[in-house]
């Protein structure tokens, strides 16, 4: 239901990718184990990101292996429920999939080309950690299979990335935004709605910045507040209170309306496991995030684009 309701206003992903494969299509999260760079810097990443060992059952694993066994679990699934077996992602997902030298970096990608099931593949990455190798890199394996970007933003707000520890600065996301469409790349900006020292009028301008770029796509996440990390400690010390749910949908509804209406929603709110949420305990439950969502937007009788300045 919520669903259909959100699909009325908002040019979601979902949509997008059974008209362009004829059918249903999900992505197989893979981990290269390239790391993050701002994590070995020193500064422990972002203020958001949790311990190293989260996230990251794959680690070691060949992305051969990785893949096997996610399309394996797809088939598994559809069979259960008596579906066929939906088409599959190579999404390159585990915190930076650039980080590394050009040549493994291409044997890394390469291992999804030519997979049973497989029709495309994502490469999510930071605005930092591409330059020309990588990219020639990039475009080689584009020219073998399907390919988007993801790259990371969070805010465009200079303050709230260098409160966060974010390592780079909104410039360094442009440039290599516009380095990507130059290239021919579909783009796809990372943001965090709720950051801390951010109100709904920060994440307003964000949506305003993104707006600008004429990117492809944008992926929302709610901010949580995992264990572990330093936004944790911060949580637990009273120096942090994230935004309740009804704040949330508020600030979404308002970036939704800011973004233009060609530009693809890929995500509307994020997937914390249980046992790693800290805070907003609203955060597990997904179906209530989208619902207050749809309500916010059906409320002020918003569709994508109504508030676009561009």
């Amino acid at each position: 239901m919520d669903a259909a309701r959100l699909n009325k206003r908002i040019n979601m992903l979902g949509p997008w990718l059974r008209e362009r494969f004829g059918g249903p299509v999900v992505k197989t999260g893979l981990d290269t184990g390239f790391g993050c760079p701002n994590r070995l810097a020193g500064n422990g990443g972002c203020s958001f990101c949790p311990p190293a060992a989260y996230g990251r059952d794959q680690q070691g694993q060949s992305i051969s292996r990785q893949l096997e066994s996610g399309l394996r679990r797809l088939a598994e699934k559809a069979l259960r429920g008596d579906k066929p077996t939906p088409l599959a992602l190579a999404y390159f997902q585990a915190y930076t999939s650039t980080n590394a030298e050009p040549d493994i970096l291409e044997q890394t990608l390469n291992q999804a080309v030519g997979a049973s099931g497989v029709c495309g593949a994502i490469v999510s990455t930071r605005p930092d950690c591409l330059d020309g190798p990588r990219w020639e890199a990039l475009e080689r394996f584009r020219q073998k299979m399907p390919l988007w970007l993801e790259l990371g933003l969070q805010s465009a707000h200079d303050q709230t990335l260098r409160a966060i520890g974010r390592g780079h600065d909104v410039a360094c996301f442009d440039r290599a935004a516009a380095e990507a469409q130059r290239r021919g790349f579909d783009v796809v900006a990372h943001v965090v709605l709720g950051l801390p020292g951010e109100r709904p009028e920060h994440t307003a301008k964000t949506a305003d910045h993104l707006a600008g770029l004429g990117l492809w796509g944008v992926k929302m996440h709610n901010l949580m507040v995992l264990e572990g990390s330093r936004l944790a400690a911060q949580y637990h010390d009273g120096a942090f209170e994230p935004w309740p749910l009804e704040q949330y949908a508020k600030a979404a509804a308002e970036f939704i309306g800011r973004l233009p209406r060609s530009m693809l929603v890929h995500r509307l709110a994020a997937d914390p496991g249980r046992d790693k949420l800290a805070a907003p305990q609203w955060a597990a439950d997904k179906d209530a995030i989208l619902s207050a969502i749809a309500d916010e937007l059906e409320r002020r009788d918003i569709t994508q684009g109504d508030l676009c300045r561009k």
